[in-house]
């Protein structure tokens, strides 16, 4: 089939390739003119596991433009728009670069014939797409949606750092649609771009976008549930936390997933789409303790783990954090929890420094990001906010040099 995706940011681009690799025939459209002249002149480099790789064994059906035109979108099937939806003051999702995209776009279509899926990605509020979106597009068309110009929701469930994985190995699709042709049309085209089987739920614009939101939400609040059981085991003592939670996650009802108490969540996704949920319970006006709680949680929890730090350095100690990105596998801090226990750290008067295997960097004072061989001579006592490359090896060398560390992530008691 011919698609075109609008927004080539860090999931528009992997979808764009995997697309591609499925047999496809892309056009990307991105408003960057460098990053375009990167892709067409196959300079660009990404970090994402994979991602480079499926760019250049498919540029035969891969074509990337910064601008559009009736000609360009003659034979172009399905319109995937991925393009960002900030999150406003209050945790709502503000819907005003989406809009954009579809002002400049939906005018190019009011005269085509050949029936046109335009398929909503990026994560929006719920009613986002049965009213604001939808009465956006019929705007620009002039129009009412007919049988050639469909609108479909379906959000990802991906990671940073695994992306193209999790497009290939999904555990489902997920489709909102209140047109049942434009429906079909999506659903056997994304059946033909994963590696394996997998279902494919179709559900209401609305109910779809109440998925979204709520499979993340049920995410944070199992990550969020082991971190307090960890707080809790610290006040009653002698307890290994890593043991207690496998044995919660052993449970069927339950199971292991999240289920680890660590440091708290972060990036791009969950902390905002956990206060958009707690946005849109409170201006429904109903009772809800959950998602207000994971929250509640997550930044007590960064409290007590940043109190326990403090407790096991003496006054003299310089720290060094090991690993600044929100995971491993990317470079991205956005609402990194490392960041965060650092930030906390200097507030109580630690002197810190940081390196990150990702090559992620401290944003608030380049002087305090170091190199890893100048980290392990400047600090005293290092602290692992994650799991990071060659982990036993870092360790082992830090425990040569006669200093300490304290895990976060596995274990926390201090080496």
């Amino acid at each position: 089939m011919n698609v075109l995706v609008v927004g080539l940011g860090k999931l528009g681009l992997p979808l764009a390739a995997v697309f591609a690799d499925s047999g496809h025939d892309v056009l990307g459209f991105d408003t960057s003119e460098i990053l375009i002249e990167r892709l067409q002149s196959h300079s660009y480099i990404s970090g994402e596991p994979g991602l480079t790789n499926l760019l250049n064994k498919n540029l035969s059906n891969l074509t990337f433009v910064n601008k559009l035109s009736k000609k360009i979108l003659e034979n172009i099937e399905i319109i995937f728009v991925i393009v960002p939806t900030p999150s406003l003051p209050d945790g709502k999702f503000s819907n005003r670069f989406l809009l954009e995209a579809l002002e400049n776009l939906t005018p190019m279509l009011q005269e085509k014939n050949l029936k046109t899926v335009v398929c909503i990605v990026s994560t929006v509020m719920p009613k986002s797409c049965d009213e604001e979106i939808k009465n956006s597009i019929e705007s620009n068309l002039k129009r009412k949606f007919d049988d050639t110009i469909g609108i479909c929701y379906h959000p990802e469930f991906i990671a940073l750092g695994s992306v193209v994985k999790n497009l290939k190995f999904p555990d489902f699709h997920l489709i909102g649609s209140s047109q049942k042709w434009a429906a079909d049309i999506l659903e056997k085209f994304l059946a033909t771009t994963t590696d394996i089987e997998v279902p494919c739920i179709r559900l209401s614009l609305l109910e779809a976008e109440i998925v979204k939101l709520a499979i993340n939400n049920f995410i944070t609040m199992k990550i969020s549930f082991a971190n307090s059981i960890m707080q809790l085991a610290e006040n009653l003592g002698e307890v290994d936390i890593d043991r207690t939670m496998q044995a919660i996650g052993l449970d069927s009802r339950i199971g292991s997933k999240y289920i680890k108490a660590s440091v708290p969540y972060g990036g791009p996704c969950f902390p905002r789409d956990t206060r958009a949920m707690t946005q849109l319970f409170e201006e429904a006006g109903i009772l809800n303790y959950f998602s207000k709680t994971s929250e509640l949680i997550n930044t007590s929890h960064q409290t007590f783990l940043v109190n326990k730090i403090l407790r096991k350095i003496e006054s003299n100690q310089t720290v060094g954090i090991l690993g600044i990105s929100y995971k491993q596998g990317t470079d991205v801090i956005d609402d990194s929890p490392s960041v965060m226990i650092m930030n906390n750290l200097m507030i109580n008067g630690a002197k810190v420094f940081c390196w990150d295997d990702e090559g992620a960097l401290y944003p608030n004072n380049k002087d305090l990001n170091l190199s890893f061989d100048e980290i392990l001579c400047n600090a005293d006592i290092f602290v692992f906010t994650r799991s990071i490359k060659n982990l036993e090896n870092v360790k082992t060398k830090i425990l040569e040099m006669g200093k300490e560390y304290i895990d976060l992530w596995e274990n926390i008691n201090t080496h």
